[in-house]
């Protein structure tokens, strides 16, 4: 992935400084989205089951400041890391020499085929469209060694008459301003995701863990 595709919408270069501090100490203005950061990362951590496989890679799409990748460290693991935003990166590789950092996203892996135990991601899925989420799997898969899995926790709802509930919900309670972000932001429908990994060959299941955030685990079965 070139550098120059990167088009930073959601101004990631500028916030990867202060990045760790807003999620840490609830400052962001849109720290509802992270309730619970910890325990989701730890979550993801938990749905890879490292310990009934014998895993050897990892692989964090939209590493960021390297808060989930960091969770797999120690455990005997080779552990890669890619972002598309370059300051992100950067703050990354400072923080832990062990993580392999590379460009890089959902739709655009520069790692070969069959290279990847597990992959996981955490709060970067929903900077996809629809179909782009659906396009990023055969991506995916591609670089899933056989009986790979993903885990990926992120900003779902459960399927679009549940998003029009919270909504209603939200306006009631004056909480416009995150309807706002719901609109700016392409939240996934757990149900069409099903869907979508289903038809490419995986096993699928979810948990919510927060009223906005669901954590999902897809395992290869056909390869």
């Amino acid at each position: 992935m070139a550098e120059s595709t990167f088009k930073d919408r959601w101004g990631f270069d500028r916030w990867a400084k202060s990045y760790d501090k807003d999620i840490s100490e609830g400052t962001h203005q849109e720290d509802w989205v992270f309730e619970d950061y910890e325990r989701i990362l730890g979550k993801v951590v938990e749905y890879c089951e490292l310990s009934a496989n014998h895993y050897l890679t990892v692989l964090d799409i939209g590493v960021g400041t390297g808060n989930l990748a960091a969770k797999f460290l120690g455990k005997d693991l080779k552990i890669i890391g890619i972002d598309p935003s370059r300051e992100m990166r950067k703050i990354c590789r400072q923080k832990y020499d062990d993580i392999q950092v590379r460009a890089g996203h959902f739709r655009d892996i520069p790692l070969p085929d069959e290279s990847v135990d597990v992959i996981v991601s955490a709060y970067a899925f929903h900077h996809l469209t629809a179909a782009q989420k659906e396009a990023s799997i055969p991506e995916m898969k591609r670089v899933l060694k056989p009986k790979g899995r993903i885990v990926i926790a992120d900003l779902i709802f459960r399927n679009r008459t549940e998003e029009e509930h919270i909504k209603q919900e939200l306006r009631a309670a004056g909480r416009g301003d995150i309807i706002d972000v719901i609109e700016d932001e392409y939240f996934g429908l757990l149900d069409d995701l099903r869907k979508c990994f289903i038809r490419k060959g995986f096993d699928f299941r979810g948990e919510q863990l927060t009223p906005f955030v669901w954590i999902f685990c897809a395992l290869l079965t056909d390869g």
